[in-house]
């Protein structure tokens, strides 16, 4: 899909699905997407990036990005950012967003038959049927005047007031078994190509102290994967400043994260 990339979700997908090629591939929903600056990693790495994170998408999306993306290059590093609503399945009516992408790659494909019923099939090969709510973003794309430089990432604006305050969860977090089973199939793929993989879990002022976070360190655990854990850092935290909501770090916030990150990695 020829769609110029204008910096919202959906050309934002079209780039990670299509046409970009990095050495860094970053997945994830919107803390991937407003977390991770490209640019601060390519100057410190000499590696190019692509932020490929979507908001409100789970890791069934995280899959179809991740083997689309293989079909055209094979990255050296994959960072994938989890988080509780990804692998429980809260997210996974929000997939009929990427009908529209239907019959354009393999791997879309298979994916999206895999989810869908016997009739959503049938349906898929109607292109008007595929491209309901589609025509909208398309226009206001190629009407845009300017174009998105920096590579995938979107940062959220600092607030001039943050009356935020962390909270505690306790969240029951019950594994959702397609969610997972993708998950598995990226870390499976990631070893099977030499694609070093680094599971992160960004900040935010909504501290998971529930059973998603064990389950985390479990999983990275059991397959032998680096995790950077940042669920309760309290130099994040403790300062709500560096937040744009209580879910998402704000562009200063994502910058002290990106550098933090980039030194943690490599010290390990």
């Amino acid at each position: 899909m020829d769609v110029p990339d204008v910096g919202v979700n959906q050309t934002n997908a079209a780039q990670a699905l299509f046409r970009r090629k990095a050495d860094i591939l970053i997945l994830g929903a919107s803390r991937a997407n407003h977390s991770y600056n490209c640019k601060l990693i390519e100057d410190s790495l000499g590696l190019s990036a692509y932020n490929a994170g979507r908001d409100g998408q789970n890791m069934v999306y995280a899959a179809m990005v991740f083997y689309a993306y293989l079909e055209r290059y094979t990255p050296k590093i994959v960072i994938l950012d989890v988080s509780f609503s990804q692998v429980s399945g809260d997210w996974n009516s929000h997939l009929n967003e990427m009908n529209c992408f239907y019959g354009m790659s393999m791997p879309v494909d298979e994916i999206i038959d895999h989810i869908s019923s016997f009739a959503d099939r049938l349906k898929l090969h109607s292109n008007l049927y595929r491209y309901n709510n589609t025509w909208q973003w398309l226009l206001q794309a190629h009407l845009a005047k300017s174009q998105a430089d920096l590579d995938g990432f979107r940062p959220m604006p600092v607030n001039e007031s943050t009356n935020f305050k962390s909270v505690i969860k306790n969240d029951k977090f019950i594994a959702d078994t397609l969610n997972v089973g993708y998950f598995n199939r990226i870390v499976k793929t990631c070893k099977e190509k030499n694609i070093k993989l680094i599971l992160s879990y960004t900040p935010s002022l909504m501290i998971d102290k529930g059973n998603f976070q064990l389950w985390l360190k479990n999983f990275a655990k059991t397959h032998c994967l680096m995790l950077m854990d940042y669920a309760d850092d309290s130099r994040f935290t403790n300062h709500p400043e560096l937040f744009y909501d209580m879910t998402h770090l704000n562009s200063n916030g994502a910058d002290l994260f990106t550098k933090d990150f980039l030194e943690k990695i490599f010290k390990k």
